[in-house]
């Protein structure tokens, strides 16, 4: 108690240094908790294409009809699909009617009979795709397999270039929050050097005296974790409308509270060992003197 309480009139008879500390861990965790939401979000998207059907095998228009359930029924025996769905000739006429309804000229040239069969197929991995085309063009009586490989393959290249720089900037961040830290606690050690040397002739332990720079390094880690981790909230709540229209179909939001509560509660944690550690660090060459 004695620690904290000499700590917190530390902070008190510095506010601006105290302030410029919490700012830059403030921002650190900012950055920390925006881009672990930015890669969630991420993962999720990703999974909803994996789920969907990303794979269209078109039959040959006069193929039997056995032999399209047949192909139906062994391309989902696969380990790696997660769903097959078998569109119709009639099916295919109703969808091509849909999209046609304003140009009737069209409509009346087409029939039934004319449009071809298809399955849909979805991996439950993404990177079984090209497996699963392979199997598709290698059955009887399928004409054209459709895979839009570029695009899941540029999904797939953005959300790892995503989490690298979000990794990185954050490493950045933490290197450049820890310095400022040990900087401020190193420079108030210093203005007490003469008290610190006395506490050591008197036999204070090391304990003793680095117990107040110790918790004052984790009072501005816990300070900048809570008010990043409020920043950030704020601002997902600010942006949750774009982002809702920008997704379109796909429901992100809104962010469980059970994994925003156990986002702070890590943020607050590594704070407390980020700030704690670079007390320590930055009293510790004093008492070794």
């Amino acid at each position: 108690m004695r620690a904290l309480v000499v700590a917190l009139t530390t902070i008190r008879r510095s506010p601006y240094q105290a302030l410029t500390s919490i700012l830059m861990v403030s921002v650190t965790f900012f950055v920390a908790y925006s881009f672990s939401l930015l890669l969630l979000g991420a993962h999720a998207v990703l999974e909803h294409f994996e789920t969907q059907p990303q794979i269209i095998a078109f039959f040959e228009v006069d193929a039997p009809e056995n032999t399209i359930t047949q192909a139906q029924e062994t391309i989902k025996q696969k380990p790696y699909v997660e769903d097959v769905t078998l569109i119709t000739k009639d099916e295919a006429l109703k969808i091509y009617q849909e999209s046609n309804k304003d140009q009737p000229l069209l409509l009346e040239l087409v029939t039934a009979e004319i449009l071809p069969a298809s399955i849909e197929v979805s991996a439950r991995d993404i990177k079984d795709l090209p497996t699963i085309k392979a199997d598709l063009e290698a059955m009887p009586s399928i004409d054209e397999v459709d895979f839009q490989e570029n695009v899941i393959a540029e999904l797939s290249k953005w959300t790892t270039n995503l989490r690298t720089v979000g990794l990185a900037a954050v490493v950045v961040l933490a290197v450049i929050s820890f310095l400022i830290i040990t900087i401020i606690i190193a420079m108030k050690a210093a203005s007490q050097k003469t008290a610190i040397s006395i506490m050591r002739l008197i036999g204070a332990t090391s304990g003793y005296i680095k117990g107040p720079f110790m918790l004052e390094g984790m009072v501005y880690g816990f300070s900048g974790a809570v008010v990043g981790w409020g920043a950030m909230y704020a601002a997902l709540l600010y942006l949750s409308p774009w982002i809702s229209d920008f997704l379109g179909d796909i429901t992100l939001l809104p962010v469980p509270f059970e994994a925003l509560g156990m986002q702070l509660g890590i943020g607050v944690i590594t704070g407390l060992i980020l700030g704690g550690f670079a007390g320590l660090l930055a009293v510790g060459r004093f008492i070794r003197r």
